[in-house]
């Protein structure tokens, strides 16, 4: 897999784990599944339970007994978040992670927060976002670091294809939590990736993520 390990800074890396195979993949691949010798003082898993569906508190359950088995810290939170006037209930959990985020970066003197951001996520963001004709920033999409407000965000995995982590979780068979909504295809993105991709991949070219996801970098120069 493409991991770019280059853009993690030397100091301590708070790991956003959701319980999905994308972040579940991260935690093991920069905690090398618990067996990097440093893990318990440069990582700490962060969590957080939105409150929006019935599963989150399992969820929650889930990712505290992984970082206990990859030993490393765990913090996380259990959010009750409401739909906000004027936002989106996805805005609003936005919201509620970046305030998370920023508290943690200072609790734990963190030097950034990975997060399991992928190539699928880059090529999905690129057709939403030509739909919102927007210019080449916008196109440009999702960049392997960026800052919102205090947080620092650093995305190792943009390189690698979705299913290339849960292969990776299923040859060491660990688990992770699928969450019900993404099969939802009334939502944009949801839509863009079991329709739209799929459709194009199919009909059009075989490697249109790689290729979009070629482009997004070269617009994000």
């Amino acid at each position: 897999m493409n991991i770019n390990r280059r853009i993690l800074p030397p100091g301590r890396i708070g790991i956003a784990v959701s319980g999905g195979s994308d972040s579940v993949a991260l935690a093991f691949l920069l905690t090398k599944g618990g067996k990097k010798k440093n893990a318990s003082s440069r990582f700490v898993i962060l969590h957080v339970d939105h409150g929006i569906r019935p599963e989150s508190k399992e969820e929650y359950r889930f990712v505290q007994a992984l970082a206990k088995r990859l030993g490393v810290p765990f913090k996380g939170i259990h959010a009750k978040v409401k739909k906000v006037p004027g936002e989106s209930l996805e805005m609003s959990a936005r919201n509620v992670r970046l305030k998370f985020f920023a508290r943690a970066m200072k609790e734990f003197s963190l030097d950034a927060i990975a997060t399991g951001h992928h190539m699928d996520d880059v090529a999905e963001t690129f057709l939403m976002r030509i739909k919102r004709c927007s210019g080449a920033e916008g196109l440009a999409g999702i960049k392997p670091k960026s800052q919102v407000g205090p947080v620092k965000f650093v995305r190792p995995l943009l390189g690698c294809r979705d299913q290339e982590l849960k292969n990776y979780l299923l040859k060491f068979k660990e688990a992770w939590r699928e969450d019900a909504t993404n099969d939802d295809t009334s939502i944009e993105r949801n839509k863009v990736r079991h329709l739209v991709i799929p459709f194009l991949e199919k009909n059009l070219d075989p490697k249109l993520v790689e290729h979009i996801y070629r482009i997004s970098g070269i617009l994000g120069r």
